[in-house]
């Protein structure tokens, strides 16, 4: 497995982020990965299912959309918005689309939490992408049970939000919410023509299971939800995270046409939070 940092750019801004390629030689499928309010290139949960899918023969893309927690790209997050986010997908995956080792014709998308509504909402517009796993997502966009996210009157009153620590300490306008109500997911699933995955823990602390739940109503008839057993938004415990990393995996693998390898290493088998530039 090859991990190599790579950026492209946006409206003169750098993005960054980690490559996961399979090996030297070939060309492969790709997934771009996006993360969700706060996430990164840093979460573990990130990083496990990079090297799953390269273990898999599937080449993965995770970036930052912004400049924290991580300081890997340049966009600021006080001005974070949705539409921001989708624009900058669209950079993404054209970006890895244009990759030497990458088949461009089997590229796929996943996103957790704010960025599972991202990938839904992009993928009524980019006809594309051979597959969809909306991870934990946001489809009520103020239906928020995290602490943070409540008294929004207080928060357009004062025009931004301080998010502390576990957000890595950043002020975000009321912008993001005025823009944010401004997508309807559910109106965006009719669009999506590629397959979709749906996962969802039923003991999400911050976004409820009902949306999933309202999500697949939106979808075809041969999309699917699964709702992990005891998992929390972030898919935890670990068990709950292997399980839904299998699952995100053997749909990836099915939509982008790759057989099974014939060795394969176990999940959760390396320490999930070893990150480099080596090969």
């Amino acid at each position: 497995m090859i991990i190599r940092k790579s950026c492209f750019e946006y409206e003169g801004k750098k993005i960054c982020g980690y490559f996961y390629i399979p090996s030297h030689d070939g060309k492969f499928p790709a997934v771009v990965m996006v993360h969700g309010f706060g996430g990164g290139v840093h979460e573990k949960k990130n990083v496990l299912l990079c090297e799953e899918l390269a273990r898999a023969g599937i080449a993965a893309y995770m970036f930052d959309f912004y400049d924290k927690p991580n300081s890997l790209s340049e966009l600021l997050v006080e001005d974070m918005t949705v539409t921001l986010q989708l624009q900058v997908l669209r950079h993404a995956v054209d970006y890895v689309m244009a990759q030497d080792f990458v088949d461009m014709r089997r590229v796929a998308i996943t996103g957790h939490s704010l960025g599972g509504m991202t990938v839904l909402l992009y993928g009524a517009v980019d006809d594309r992408l051979k597959g969809v796993v909306a991870q934990a997502a946001v489809s009520e966009f103020e239906k928020n049970s995290e602490p943070e996210f409540q008294n929004l009157e207080e928060w357009e009153r004062d025009g931004v939000r301080l998010f502390g620590s576990d957000y890595g300490n950043v002020a975000v306008k009321w912008s993001f919410i005025e823009d944010g109500r401004n997508h309807d997911v559910y109106e965006a699933c009719h669009k999506i023509k590629a397959p979709v995955l749906v996962l969802h823990g039923d003991k999400d602390e911050c976004i409820p299971l009902e949306q999933a739940q309202e999500q697949i109503k939106h979808l075809k008839s041969t999309d699917k939800l699964v709702v992990i057993r005891d998992a929390d938004h972030c898919f935890y415990p670990a068990s709950c995270l292997y399980e839904a990393t299998k699952l995100l995996v053997d749909f990836m693998m099915g939509v982008l046409g790759v057989k099974a390898p014939k060795q394969v290493v176990s999940i959760g088998e390396d320490d999930p939070e070893a990150m480099g530039e080596e090969e």
